[in-house]
Order: structure tokens, then sequence, then C-alpha cells
């Protein structure tokens, strides 16, 4: 397939309930791209929204792929589907909550041009504060990393963020077992520990975040219980077994800290599942996975890294 990629950039997008917010934030795309050879790819897994008549009004039939699933595979899958269709050099993986600014597709070409090897992690801003990629975190082992931080990210955040189409599916992409919340993070250690580096680029973009669990009691108890279970299963995939024997305190001690926190939300029982679970899976995940492992030397050198971005 790699041979048959041409230059240029494909924006993946997976949907799920997001008809309405999509209807805010893809004009913004369009305006951004105007005049740019930029294609569109939608991996649907809620298609009775409406989201594909918001797309029809937006953009020209040629120019952008609409993928319906209403198995709901999750956003892993939704966006490995996505990104296998791309026939660009690049993909910008970009949430259906974010707004792009006039000059942001200029510049995020501009950013791959500078190295065309190298992911990128796109700015959001969301919750009060600017956030590029993902960083490591000695208790809840991957959150949100804040703009500005003396050392790059381990890798992008899959809410904003440029892979050479290439590398991504070098890697396999997104783990779906994971579904959501997490996969991201699972990459990151993985393409960190094979020594893939990643850029930043901080754009800065308004990011609404959650929107697709918003107000849904059952969908906020899903995702507390796949939150809880992915922890496990990205530190039983990526780390290796010195650093994850290491890490079984802190993952305790999170676990214990989350478990009041979630008990205060009154999400406490789906969030005891999820680790169960997580547990349960953590030996076959590992087996999933049989490239470098995230290993103690590559934890000390990335918390000693400064000004790597």
């Amino acid at each position: 397939m790699s041979d048959e990629r041409v230059p240029g950039l494909t924006v993946v997008t997976v949907l799920y309930r997001s008809m309405q917010i999509l209807g805010e934030t893809l004009p913004t795309w369009v305006r951004s791209a105007d005049g740019l050879p930029v294609r569109f790819i939608f991996a649907d897994n809620w298609p009775e929204d409406g989201c594909e008549k918001v797309i029809a009004g937006c953009l020209d039939e040629g120019r952008y792929a609409y993928l319906p699933d209403s198995s709901n595979p999750g956003f892993a899958a939704g966006c490995n589907r996505a990104v296998a269709a791309a026939r660009t050099s690049h993909v910008l993986l970009l949430n259906p909550d974010v707004w792009l600014l006039p000059d942001s597709v200029a510049r995020i070409q501009a950013a791959i041009a500078e190295a065309p090897r190298d992911p990128i992690a796109v700015g959001l801003t969301m919750h009060g504060g600017n956030y590029v990629g993902v960083d490591a975190h000695p208790i809840s082992l991957f959150i949100d990393r804040q703009a500005g931080a003396a050392r790059g990210p381990l890798g992008p955040s899959g809410g904003g963020a440029v892979f050479p189409t290439a590398l991504f599916a070098e890697f396999g992409g997104f783990y779906e077992h994971l579904f959501a919340w997490g996969e991201d993070a699972d990459l990151s250690y993985r393409l960190y520990a094979a020594g893939v580096r990643t850029r930043v680029l901080d754009l800065a973009l308004p990011h609404v975040g959650g929107h697709s669990v918003t107000g849904d009691n059952k969908l906020l108890g899903f995702r507390a219980f796949l939150l809880a279970r992915n922890r496990v299963l990205v530190a039983a995939r990526t780390f290796s077994w010195p650093l994850a024997l290491l890490a079984v305190p802190f993952i305790a001690l999170a676990h214990c800290a989350l478990a009041a926190r979630r008990a205060r939300q009154g999400l406490l029982r789906p969030f005891l599942r999820g680790v169960g679970r997580g547990l349960l899976e953590a030996p076959g995940a590992r087996r999933r996975w049989r490239g470098k492992r995230f290993g103690l030397a590559h934890l000390i050198g990335y918390l000693r890294a400064q000004g790597a971005s």
C-alpha cells in the first residue's frame, strides 16, 4: 500500500454521537483547508445521528470518504480503518470537537515539510489548560502533556496528531482492544521505546473533550470502566518486566486514589470492574505486542530530557 500513497495530508476523524458538534467544527476545517490539497475521511460509529448530511453539506463529494459502522467498534478501530483508507503520505487525526483556526492546516503542512518522518503532537486547549501530546506520569501512567513542558512528549494525543501514514501502519496503529481512552498512550510508549520522537506544534486549538459521553450516565460508567482497565493493559503491553514490577505499587496507589474519586462520582462499580478485567486480560494483551518495550532506561532518559520538543 505504501507505494500507492502520494505526498499530502488526509484528515481522519472518528464520529460517535457527533452531529451537533461536527456542525460547528467542520466548517472551520473546510475554511482552514481552503485551496489546499487536503482530503477527509470520516469513520462514523453512530451513523444514525445524521453526520453524513452535515459532511455532505460542507464538502464536495470527491474530497471525502464516509465509512459508517453501526456496530461501534470503538475509537481505536475507527482510526485504524480510516488511516488504512488514506492514500496520502500523512494523516491528521482530529477529534470532531476540535475547532481549526484559519491558518491551522497551513501550519501543519509546514511542520510536516520540516521533518516528514516525525509524528507531530498538535496543541489543544481544553478544560482551562493548554496541552500538547501525551506525558508519562508516576501515578496515572499517562496524562495530557502541558504545553511548554521542558521535555518533549511521549507521543501524540489521539485528539490532535499527525502521523506519517507508513509509520502508523508499521506500528500496527492503535491497539483496538482498548476501544477508547488510552490507545494513544499505548502507541506513544511503543513509539518512544523504538526511538521514535514526537515533535510539538502548539496551535492551541479549542477542544471540548468528552462530547460523546456528556450527559449519559451509562456511557460515563463505560468510560470509567475503560480508563481503569486500560491503564493496567497499557502497562502490561508496553512496559519491560523490570519497569512493570516497579510500577505495580504506583498503579495500586493510583487506583486507590481513583476509586475514592469514582465513588464520589457514583462510578465505583464500573471502575472496579475495569480494574478486575484489566488484571485478567493483562497476560493476553502483553502477548499481542512483540516489539520493543518501554524500560527503565527509557524512563530515565525521558524524565531527564529537556527541550527535546
